[in-house]
């Protein structure tokens, strides 16, 4: 079973997504074509990029923290941090009841079991907040958790609270937290430094202003609320902005001519989520890094990095913030699905993968983490090769709610980057291993470049680490297999003046926690490869071998 994904499909299978979102009701942003930019071939400055992990709930701090660190992750994500959890009630005058360790946000706690594990943290700090908000949420997948703007008379004890935070964490040793953990071993608590304001700005989902018209203006006038908050804390906080959200639209290079056909055709509220990442990218003075979230595949990274340098300019950071490391088969979060990896069969690999009795279901889930190792693994080399400061993968569990098709985020529901915890620390998946093996052996590197003369279909990154070439290489003629079809492969030769080359290839199997090592001894200087979606990485000098010409002998 070949699932392929022409292009010419892309406008039909819009009729789904127009049906979904008139049912949902969702408030989304207006919708200004004629102002959308698109990519225009800008590249983002580069950087070396940042692995990090997200931590959505106050849940198994004891536990979850060491083995998220096993994928060598630098940066932790203390996600859905709520003014109306720690500040419930509204103020009596002057007076802020904080309640920085309530049961349902526990936030000392986290920041202490993180930091202890190693890690740089962020917050992502939300205005959710019954009493303070001017309206209640409106329809859509999140309907009780959408952030609101607070009423004007609130505001400032919003810019309090965001104040209070920083000020808490900023280990400036005024009214800090208790739990702040030396990490760097320099004697003194590590500060928490970055503050990403709202999950998502422009869908209408996780942040709905008062009108599709006026909803991005109304986060800026956040955005510029919280900052200023922030930085009368302390002036080394970081400000982030809650961008967009990057689906399939993206996937397999599109052409800017494509890009516009799209968006022109589809459903306003995609066209809204991308007129509202223009107008709230243009507050470049109230904050200091984008966040983007790639919700699909790592083919749709390159043309990310381009449009939002196109929008924002080269200089500002880009975050990739909670990118998900499996593969979406239902095409959900369906509100900006244009071109689904696994239009036929995604809905029976999903529901083989939900439920634990059917006859498919073991092969289904080693096949499905194996799919996460190997798109974790390609997200993080095209993160580094698109100029991305760093990708924060998604998520450290399952998340069970999300399996009710009604939300429509049914492709995040297995994205789980860790098993179950139960009497000890959960299992760690094929993914941690395979993000191990990235960030051990192409962290750190001074440059990274895509080489030419392969193959269209074959992706081959030179990275230089120490100053030594170290390689990632990986087949993918664009084809989704399922669990019992054979794997696309391609044959390479590589020319090299070595020995022997190192080669690692990315862990995928249960239970592996290491990448499989061969050597490699070339033949008269060429090294013949099978390649495959299984990324491996190659330590030693290689180029392209040229095509071999065919010589006839003259006839006479």
């Amino acid at each position: 079973m070949k699932i392929h994904r022409p292009l010419a499909s892309r406008l039909i299978l819009l009729l789904p997504l127009l049906l979904l979102l008139s049912a949902c009701a969702i408030p989304a942003p207006a919708c200004d074509q004629n102002a959308i930019r698109y990519p225009a071939g800008e590249k983002l400055g580069p950087s070396p990029l940042r692995l990090g992990v997200i931590d959505a709930s106050p849940r198994f701090t004891d536990v979850l923290p060491e083995s998220l660190r096993a994928s060598q992750a630098s940066l932790a994500v203390l996600d859905d941090v709520r003014w109306g959890y720690i500040e419930p009630n509204a103020p009596a005058g002057d007076h802020h009841d904080y309640r920085w360790n309530a049961p349902a946000i526990a936030l000392d706690d986290r920041v202490a079991a993180y930091q202890k594990a190693g890690f740089e943290l962020v917050m992502v700090l939300r205005a959710w907040n019954p009493w303070a908000r001017s309206q209640g949420p409106q329809g859509g997948q999140a309907a009780v958790t959408a952030s609101t703007p607070p009423r004007a008379d609130y505001l400032d004890d919003y810019a309090a609270w965001v104040q209070a935070v920083v000020e808490r964490y900023d280990a400036d040793g005024v009214n800090d937290s208790p739990a702040l953990v030396d990490v760097n071993g320099d004697g003194n608590p590590d500060p928490v430094r970055y503050f990403q304001i709202e999950t998502d700005a422009t869908t209408g989902v996780w942040w709905q202003g008062a009108s599709p018209e006026t909803t991005a203006a109304e986060y800026v006038t956040l955005l510029r609320t919280a900052a200023t908050g922030a930085r009368a804390a302390s002036p080394d906080a970081r400000i982030i902005l809650a961008g967009a959200t990057a689906a399939d639209m993206l996937d397999r290079w599109p052409a800017p001519a494509e890009l516009e056909d799209v968006v022109t055709s589809v459903n306003p509220a995609v066209c809204g989520a991308i007129t509202a990442f223009q107008q709230i990218a243009a507050a470049t003075d109230a904050y200091d890094i984008i966040a983007l979230h790639s919700m699909a595949d790592y083919s749709g990274l390159a043309t990310l990095a381009d449009w939002s340098a196109t929008v924002a300019g080269p200089d500002k950071p880009v975050w990739l913030m909670g990118a998900t490391s499996a593969p979406a088969l239902t095409a959900d979060p369906q509100l900006i699905s244009v071109t689904p990896r696994y239009p036929s069969q995604g809905e029976a690999l999903w529901r083989s993968l939900e439920d634990a009795s059917a006859p498919e279901h073991a092969l289904t889930e080693r096949w499905y983490r194996a799919e996460q190792a190997r798109l974790a693994f390609k997200k993080w080399v095209m993160a580094a090769a698109s100029g991305f400061d760093a990708i924060i993968m998604a998520y450290e569990q399952d998340r069970p709610a999300y399996q009710n098709p009604a939300f429509g985020l049914r492709d995040l529901a297995f994205q789980g980057m860790l098993g179950e915890p139960g009497d000890g620390p959960p299992e760690k998946r094929p993914v941690i291993y395979a993000l191990a093996m990235a960030q051990a052996q192409l962290g750190g590197y001074e440059s990274v470049q895509k080489l030419t003369g392969f193959d269209e279909n074959t992706f081959v990154y030179e990275f230089r680490v120490e100053d030594q070439p170290v390689y990632a290489l990986w087949f993918d003629d664009g084809v989704a297999r399922a669990p019992t079809d054979a794997p696309a492969s391609h044959t390479i030769h590589l020319l090299t003046p070595d020995p022997q080359l190192l080669m690692f290839t990315t862990p995928t199997r249960p239970g592996q926690t290491s990448p499989d090592v061969n050597i490699l001894h070339p033949v008269d200087g060429v090294v013949t490869l099978t390649l495959t979606e299984t990324p491996i990485v190659i330590r030693g000098r290689i180029a392209p071998r040229p095509p071999q010409r065919l010589f006839l002998p003259l006839l006479r």
